[in-house]
């Protein structure tokens, strides 16, 4: 696979201080250099990571430091889409042209388009609607979204962006607009529209989703279009979540589900795709590749899935446990189609009821009860709330209850995070006593 390493020239301009950055690009017997013609202060160069230092502004800000700022992110934007560009390049050029000069002069061809038709210049992003349809049209282009970020974006993320842009117009119409200035996106707005959130009955981690949306949004526009916008400063417009009761099922519930008799053929299909998700922690996104194509043989004889997680790309590695093979081995390792997640969610329910999960659980959760904003407690059958996510929580927690180290676990579930990781487990404190007594022993 074909390599670009980054690194600063030792040499500084002796007027601005600045240094160039340099390009290395390996592939086989390809090693080439050149120059990039994007420069930098050296220190905001980060030799680890190989790439500029964005400063976090704190505290009072001056218009230098903003525009500081603003020149780094564009530097470090121009360096993306360069390297970029040289591994697109190489990937469709017929390898014969690659001479001595090839990167050089793709360089300069990258710097100096040659024959460049002018465009029109796009028209600049000045409110919020604007924003956040310009943040669909960019994803459903194939573009990057939110800036510094290189992951692309998936379906299931265009929808929630097309429901924010639903919810706005709404919100717009309540108080007779047709827009909002991003400059007016402030403080006084974020409250505003977080009560609307609430009027319309939303609870606060779905209110905190569309807040999520808006900023990422805003955060996808140039510096120079968001520098006067205060919303997504975290002081100000907080990221609203709260750590909601949500349920796991437990081995034994699992066996439970896996052992109940079912004459109907969907509902047989739904139970089995559960339990594959269950017992190798993906999301639901990610069951179509739980197939032959993406088995492989660990050096200990035992079987794995190496595959390549839809929404945050990370490439994982899970092993195939026996209740996983056995599924496998019932469809011939061709596990059916999955059907669209609400469907599957609703008869998920009927197999959980079937299967005879009926303890009562509580779920307690933030909502707004005619303007005033209280935590609200609910009884369920716990087969009310198994959900295709379930599945994936539900493998988190077995496997911290079996003593399996929290990143060993990390390394299947793809989290990058040990705090996002703990968010899944959902051992009540009477299990966590026990799990305690039982590692003393």
């Amino acid at each position: 696979m074909a390599s670009i390493y980054l690194r600063l020239s030792s040499k500084a301009d002796k007027t601005n201080l600045q240094s160039e950055i340099l390009i290395r690009f390996k592939h086989g017997k390809v090693d080439q250099r050149a120059k990039s013609n994007i420069f930098v202060n050296e220190g905001y160069w980060d030799s680890e990571k190989q790439s500029i230092r964005i400063p976090t502004l704190k505290g009072v800000i001056s218009e230098e430091q903003k525009q500081n700022v603003y020149v780094l992110q564009e530097q470090q934007d121009r360096l993306n889409k360069l390297t970029s560009f040289i591994q697109t390049s190489f990937l469709t050029l017929d390898r014969k042209v690659v001479d001595a000069d090839w990167l050089k002069n793709l360089v300069h061809d990258f710097n100096f388009p040659p024959q460049q038709e002018e465009k029109e210049q796009e028209p600049q992003v000045t409110s919020l609607l604007q924003a956040v349809t310009s943040l669909i049209e960019s994803a459903k282009s194939g573009n990057r979204t939110v800036r510094r970020k290189e992951t692309p974006v998936v379906k299931e993320t265009i929808i929630q962006y097309r429901q924010v842009q639903t919810i706005l117009q709404r919100y717009l119409k309540l108080h007779k607009k047709s827009d909002i200035d991003l400059s007016d996106v402030n403080e006084k707005f974020y409250k505003s529209f977080v009560q609307f959130l609430y009027n319309e009955g939303y609870k606060l981690n779905t209110v905190g989703k569309h807040i999520k949306n808006l900023k990422a949004a805003i955060n996808a526009l140039p510096m120079a279009q968001r520098v006067s916008c205060e919303f997504v400063e975290p002081k100000k417009c907080v990221k609203l979540t709260e750590d909601v009761d949500n349920i796991y099922l437990t081995e034994e519930e699992l066996e439970s589900i896996a052992t109940v008799t079912i004459n109907t053929p969907y509902l047989e299909k739904v139970r089995d795709q559960f339990l594959l998700l269950a017992w190798t922690g993906c999301r639901y996104s990610d069951l179509p590749k739980l197939n032959k194509s993406n088995i492989h043989t660990l050096k200990n004889g035992g079987q794995c899935f190496k595959l390549e997680q839809k929404k945050t790309t990370a490439k994982v590695v899970i092993p195939i446990f026996p209740a996983t093979q056995a599924i496998l081995e019932k469809y011939d390792y061709e596990v059916p189609k999955p059907m669209s997640n609400q469907p599957f969610n609703r008869f998920l329910k009927e197999v959980a009821k079937m299967a005879g999960l009926n303890d009562e659980v509580t779920i307690t959760h933030t909502e707004n009860n005619d303007g005033s904003v209280e935590r609200v407690t609910q009884s369920f059958s716990k087969w009310e709330c198994v959900t295709a996510h379930t599945a994936r929580r539900s493998f988190a927690t077995n496997m911290y209850k079996r003593s399996y180290p929290t990143l060993m676990i990390m390394k299947i579930t793809g989290h990058k995070t040990e705090k996002a990781f703990l968010s899944y487990i959902k051992v009540s404190e009477e299990e966590n006593a026990e799990k305690m007594l039982a590692e003393w022993k």
